[in-house]
């Protein structure tokens, strides 16, 4: 289904939408608890999760290719070194990365009363990935009936999931060198043919102090990027268009992969968490990665164990769970 053959205004217009309620109370909370267990065990979990990969590549290891492969993104200290441009009194711009800025300096004294607990999340910023591989709950939750639901309207009757990880910003996060923000990107240079949708869950809730989500809607225009290598393809005037999203817990947003999104710093003294599950049609085949590569498809294969490798590395999750519809010989 290609964007102009999505029937919801909303999304075909726009390429993201909010749907309210889509987990239940309950269901929200039996999330936070599974998060906290893992979060608790974090150095566990990943060196589990570490090793359940290493089994499944052990087979099929290959001295890497350069072709195909993405480009390689400036490191965060390399960014940092870059001067600060501000572009509006919300936006600002490091080299081709442009970011949401905080709109207060951190109080170092809240920050510290802040972080003085013993929630592992309160001093963990960053992914935690892989959790439908690895925990049976939220693999049920990847596959609810409410959010196929929705992929089945923008996306596709036959649906897979490629990839999902929980995004943490602990009280007052402010790491160089965004500020604590997520700079604006596009999900799509990823590697399929087809679309693909991201459906982000909040665990907490979102609102305008914790990190909300910014979107640029794709009626204004924009280009297509290599993630987030945005040049000077968005200017004040993309950028005076956008839409500033809040959510309460078990609220879902969902996007089109070229819908430009980032997020803002944590300027609240409580956690903020978000699940976000990457989905594609299960009619997709590899073959868009950066778009650098003459031939992208170079260097993927999916096993006949079902792991989906490229140059000898599992390519997000260990095990891309069909969701909803049948799958495709030769496909993903």
């Amino acid at each position: 289904m290609e964007l102009s053959e999505v029937k919801n205004t909303e999304f075909r217009e726009k390429g993201y939408m909010v749907v309210r309620n889509v987990l239940a109370p309950v269901e929200v909370e039996m999330m936070r608890q599974r998060a906290d267990a893992i979060a608790a065990d974090l150095d566990g979990y990943r060196q589990r999760d570490k090793q359940e990969r290493a089994r499944a590549e052990a087979h099929y290891k290959t001295p890497a290719s350069d072709e195909g492969a993405a480009a390689v993104p400036a490191t965060r200290a390399a960014l940092a070194d870059h001067p600060e441009v501000r572009l509006t009194d919300r936006h600002a711009r490091r080299e081709d990365r442009v970011y949401p800025i905080r709109r207060r300096p951190v109080d170092e004294a809240e920050q510290k009363a802040a972080l003085a607990t013993g929630d592992p999340y309160a001093h963990f910023e960053g992914q935690l990935s892989f959790l439908a591989d690895n925990d049976e709950y939220f693999r049920s939750i990847a596959a609810h009936p409410n959010i196929i639901a929705v992929l089945n309207e923008v996306l596709s009757p036959n649906v897979k999931l490629w990839f999902d990880h929980i995004f943490s910003k602990p009280p007052y996060n402010d790491h160089p060198p965004y500020g604590g923000a997520n700079r604006y990107h596009q999900d799509g240079f990823f590697h399929l043919n087809r679309r693909s949708v991201t459906c982000w869950i909040s665990l907490d809730g979102l609102t305008l102090e914790n990190g909300p989500f910014h979107y640029i809607p794709i009626s204004a225009g924009y280009d297509q990027f290599k993630f987030d290598q945005l040049g000077d393809g968005i200017t004040t005037k993309e950028l005076a268009q956008e839409e500033v999203i809040t959510m309460n817990p078990g609220d879902a947003a969902f996007h089109d992969r070229w819908a430009i999104h980032g997020t803002a710093p944590n300027e609240s003294s409580k956690r903020r968490r978000g699940w976000a599950l990457h989905y594609g049609q299960a009619e997709s085949n590899f073959g868009e990665y950066s778009g650098e590569a003459e031939d992208p498809t170079v260097g993927y294969q999916v096993t006949p164990e079902g792991y989906h490798i490229r140059n000898g590395s599992l390519h997000g999750n260990r095990h891309w769970h069909l969701v909803s519809g049948r799958e495709f010989p030769g496909c993903i």
